[in-house]
Parts: C-alpha cells; sequence; structure tokens
C-alpha cells in the first residue's frame, strides 16, 4: 500500500489578505507524505515571516490529502542556460526564442510587454496568441498553476545536477517543476516568467518543444515585480481543458531530463537554427512541433 499524500499549500501577504487589496509577499507548495508535514509547514512558515520582499501579516497554509488516483507523473523538462550580459539582452533573447517556437515578431513582442507593464499578481496572466487577449477569468489574480511537485527519490538527483551548474536553488527548483507541468497543458504553447524577489535576476521561456530556457538576467537586480505570461493557442484545446490541467490537475516530476549545457546567446541561436526555419505558427503547427499537435 503506497503512503498517502498531502498538498500543502502556503500564501503570504503584507497590508491584509491578497483579496482585500494586500501586497503579495510569498507563495509555494509541497506535496509530501504524511511524516514530512510538520517540518514542511515549518519551512513554508519561515519563507513567509523572513521574505527578502517584507515580513507578511497574513500567512494562509492550507493542507489537503490527494487521492492516489487523481495524480499524473511526467518528467522534467530539459534546462539550458542562456548567459546575457544585462536584462535589455536577456529580453532581446527572449523574443528571439519565442518566434523560434513558433510566434511572430509581433506576438512576441506583445507578450513581453504584458509581463513588463502588468501590476504584481498572484498568479499567471493567460494570453490568447492569436488575439493576444488576456483570458483568464480573473484579471487581478491571474491563473494559478498549483497542485506540483517533485517525487522525493529523485530530489538528490536533481540537488546534484543542479549543484554541478551552481543553480542549487528554490528558485530553479519550484520554477523547473512548474514549468514542466505548464509546457504540459492543453493548448499551451509556451511560458515566459522572472522572479518577484529583488534579489534575483534570471527567468525563464518554457516550452516543449525547446525545454526550460533559463536567461541569467531578465530584470534588473532590486526589482521587486515580477511575473509570468502562459502563452495560450485556441485552435489547440479549449480554455476548460486548459483551465483543468493548470489549476486542477496533480501532477507531480518523476523523470529527470538531461541538463543541455550553458550558451551565450549567440551560441544557442545558432544551436536552435534560429533565423534559418523560423516561419509563421501555423506552417509550424502543420509541421507538428508546437506541443499539442
Amino acid at each position: 500500500m503506497r503512503e498517502k499524500l498531502y498538498n500543502i499549500k502556503m500564501r503570504a501577504a503584507k497590508g491584509g489578505r491578497h483579496e482585500k487589496g494586500g501586497q503579495h509577499i510569498s507563495g509555494a507548495e509541497r506535496i509530501v507524505s504524511g511524516e514530512n508535514i510538520k517540518d514542511i509547514v515549518s519551512d513554508l512558515l519561515d519563507r513567509a515571516i523572513y521574505h527578502s520582499k517584507g515580513q507578511a501579516d497574513f500567512i494562509n497554509i492550507s493542507l489537503e490529502e490527494i487521492k492516489m488516483n487523481d495524480i499524473a507523473y511526467i518528467p522534467s523538462l530539459p534546462i539550458i542556460t542562456v548567459k546575457v550580459n544585462d536584462y535589455r539582452a536577456g529580453r532581446k533573447g527572449l523574443i528571439k526564442i519565442l518566434e523560434n517556437i513558433g510566434l511572430s515578431f509581433y506576438q512576441a513582442k506583445t507578450i513581453l510587454s504584458y509581463l513588463e507593464e502588468s501590476p504584481a499578481m498572484r498568479g499567471a496572466m493567460l494570453v490568447e496568441i492569436n488575439s493576444l487577449e488576456r483570458i483568464e477569468p480573473d484579471f487581478e489574480r491571474g491563473v494559478r498553476a498549483t497542485g506540483m511537485d517533485w517525487e522525493q527519490n529523485i530530489v538528490p538527483q536533481l540537488n546534484d545536477l543542479l549543484a554541478r551548474e551552481g543553480i542549487n536553488n528554490t528558485h530553479v527548483k519550484e520554477a523547473l517543476a512548474l514549468a514542466s507541468k505548464v509546457s504540459r497543458a492543453p493548448g499551451i504553447v509556451a511560458e515566459i516568467c522572472w522572479s518577484d524577489d529583488p534579489d534575483y535576476t534570471a527567468g525563464y521561456v518554457a516550452s516543449k518543444k525547446l525545454g526550460y530556457v533559463r536567461f541569467t538576467n531578465l530584470k534588473p537586480l532590486g526589482v521587486k515585480k515580477g511575473g509570468r505570461v502562459f502563452c495560450f493557442d485556441k485552435s489547440l484545446a479549449s480554455l476548460e481543458q486548459c483551465l483543468f490541467w493548470l489549476e486542477k490537475q496533480v501532477t507531480i516530476v518523476n523523470e529527470l531530463s538531461p541538463y543541455r549545457g550553458n550558451y551565450t546567446l549567440t551560441e544557442f541561436l545558432k544551436e536552435i537554427g534560429y533565423g534559418e526555419n523560423n516561419c509563421s505558427f501555423a506552417r509550424n503547427k502543420r509541421k507538428g512541433v508546437i506541443q499539442g499537435v
């Protein structure tokens, strides 16, 4: 008989509850066995109280047992690190990566502008790539991708892999688990993200086509505003299918994909053939290189 698992979620704000206008400070979740609940709750509480964005005065921690038959097991996305000198170079590179995935320059630039200009949110923006409109049900809350974690028996292997590259930190581990889930959502063709942690400048573009492409700089040091955008194609799936996977489907990453290397932006663009085979999104879909095709 398999051990029971529990989903623990934490969210923290300053100035009251999120729903009452409080500033988002921290959010995290874990999927753990019963014997680890106490330790994990303590860790999440410390994270909410001692955060670089300030001390929270509203902290909510919830716990729910997971039905084992409801879990989807998935592999992680492969990791690539692209080294750039500053966030401006990183964002130019981000646009080129989105183009390689299949978006036009205009689509990529517009999606990036949503992340640059939006207010701080608890969840992600969901942008339909054809209309370039936000379609999440609640614009203030955004879409919360929840119910994901690493299977505990591969965590030592994950730590070793990341430590060899000097990136064994909570930001990468949590983002990789989330991106691995989001990339498999019906209709999602890409995700872009950078952290709201003022001490952390890295961010990423993720997709089933290229993997988890991590940029060393996507925002200036000291900036407290971050966020993420999920890029959705309504011709591939319904909004309801996508939201169910993101918000309801429990996923556990039980297979670790390889680390595919460190590149300069020029090296990586050459590696993926940027500029050689870039074409319209519709043509890429016919070739079957976009997720869900």
